[in-house]
């Protein structure tokens, strides 16, 4: 199933729009903006969006969308970042959108996130270069600012991250089969699952859990979680942040659902994020 990215049949609430690529189009043409696209080690061709600031800049940030969509998700965060003047790189995560290959919960995405920074680096001039990921999105930049590749961004901003793969996904099994309890079913499935993961991507769970990559960070972090989260509670935050060992902050936005949290509160959304990068020196 999880090869498959079935994971709508253990977490009802999630839709799948990972194909529709309309919204983005659309503003491409609208706005002008520039399609990007890089090809994988693994030999697959990404795509993305490069919306240069109309102010000159050398600052960059690439943001991670959430499961099931792509890169039309991350427009609403373009002029949050405009504004704090930078370029802007929006990006399709593998398996999803215009992107080839098949997701893999981080194994593979934490090199393709390298290959996008380089991009920003070697085609586009920019020095600093920042992530901002989303629930999905979210995890992988935590993935990667743990992860053993000379390549790191200077920040790095998660927002609705889960904290650890494994705890989710047996939580969603159990749910899925309406048991009240854990149960020898629920255990045989879920060894089921283990190996089908590893079958399928050479990880365990827990070796792609973001809260065994915040320990080696060292770049500063911002977490942020809406405080009615209903599918990652926001005390999964709270252990990444506790977990993490580099400079950090976090905030928890009290109305905001999943991954909605700019949506919900966009000027607090704002004030947070400069806060952030005035203190350590990224903007003025």
């Amino acid at each position: 199933m999880m090869n498959k990215q079935q994971v709508d049949y253990l977490v009802p609430a999630l839709a799948d729009y990972s194909q529709n690529v309309d919204r983005i189009e659309t503003v491409e043409a609208k706005k002008g903006w520039e399609r990007a696209e890089i090809t994988t080690k693994d030999g697959y061709t990404l795509a993305g969006t490069y919306i240069k600031n109309p102010v000159s800049s050398k600052k960059a940030v690439l943001i991670l969308h959430g499961l099931y969509q792509n890169r039309s998700m991350s427009i609403d965060y373009v002029p949050l970042y405009q504004r704090l003047g930078f370029n802007v790189l929006l990006v399709d995560l593998r398996g999803h959108g215009q992107s080839g290959g098949q997701m893999t919960w981080g194994k593979n995405e934490v090199g393709d996130i390298d290959e996008w920074i380089g991009y920003l680096r070697d085609r586009k001039a920019n020095d600093q270069i920042g992530i901002h990921g989303v629930s999905l999105g979210g995890a992988y930049a935590l993935l990667h600012s743990g992860a053993n590749t000379p390549v790191k961004a200077d920040f790095y901003v998660e927002d609705s991250a889960y904290d650890d793969l494994a705890l989710v996904y047996r939580e969603k099994l159990r749910m899925f089969l309406q048991m009240p309890q854990e149960n020898f079913i629920i255990s045989a499935l879920w060894f089921y699952c283990q190996l089908s993961m590893y079958w399928h991507t050479g990880e365990t769970m827990a070796d792609l859990s973001p809260i065994k990559s915040v320990v080696k960070t060292q770049s500063p972090i911002l977490f942020l979680h809406g405080g009615a989260d209903a599918l990652i509670p926001k005390t999964a935050m709270q252990s990444l942040y506790d977990a993490g060992s580099s400079y950090k902050e976090f905030h928890i936005f009290p109305n905001a659902a999943h991954a909605v949290s700019l949506n919900s509160d966009p000027r607090e959304y704002y004030d947070v994020l400069h806060k952030f990068l005035k203190d350590i020196n990224i903007v003025n």
